[in-house]
């Protein structure tokens, strides 16, 4: 038996197609405090809904995903069968456009992470897939320029002595 078995025990008693909970009452229901990974930086991951984590087998094993709200410390625990027969990337939009057809091709996980992301800055998916892609660029460009300082040699030319070459040469 697992820590998690009484939340698993409690949801997979609940008819409501979703059971909205505050961490207080999970951990009263669990009789120990969640980790400080639930309420953490990462606490998107903990509560994400994949059967590689412990505390997530709870609520999958009854049936049920999670939805996190972020700034009320909540989840909302919503009944597989319960949500939409549609692709899972479409169930939050009224109907998808063809712009939005990529999001057809994105893993779960990457999924979640643009709801959270766009949940966070009170954006769109495609707001929060720019802001996304606008961080890895930015990231990126500083790994670049880290790489490069650290990888090659100062040179003897004064940057003034290349401009001079550059302009007298035409």
């Amino acid at each position: 038996m697992t820590v998690y078995a009484p939340l698993q025990s409690y949801l997979a008693r609940r008819d409501e197609s979703s059971v909205v909970m505050t961490y207080a009452e999970i951990e009263s229901l669990l009789g120990r405090k969640l980790p400080p990974t639930a309420y953490g930086d990462h606490r998107r991951q903990w509560w994400a809904n994949t059967e590689t984590h412990s505390q997530a087998l709870a609520w999958l094993r009854a049936n049920r995903k999670t939805k996190l709200d972020m700034k009320g410390d909540r989840v909302t625990f919503i009944r597989v069968d319960a949500l939409p027969k549609q692709d899972i990337a479409t169930q939050h939009l009224s109907k998808p456009s063809r712009s939005e057809a990529w999001l057809h091709d994105l893993a779960p996980a990457a999924l979640r992470l643009l709801e959270d992301i766009a949940e966070e800055k009170g954006t769109t998916l495609q707001g929060a897939a720019i802001e996304l892609l606008n961080r890895a660029a930015q990231q990126r460009r500083k790994e670049t320029l880290d790489w490069f300082a650290a990888n090659t040699l100062p040179s003897s030319t004064s940057s003034v002595d290349l401009i001079r070459a550059d302009r007298d040469g035409r």
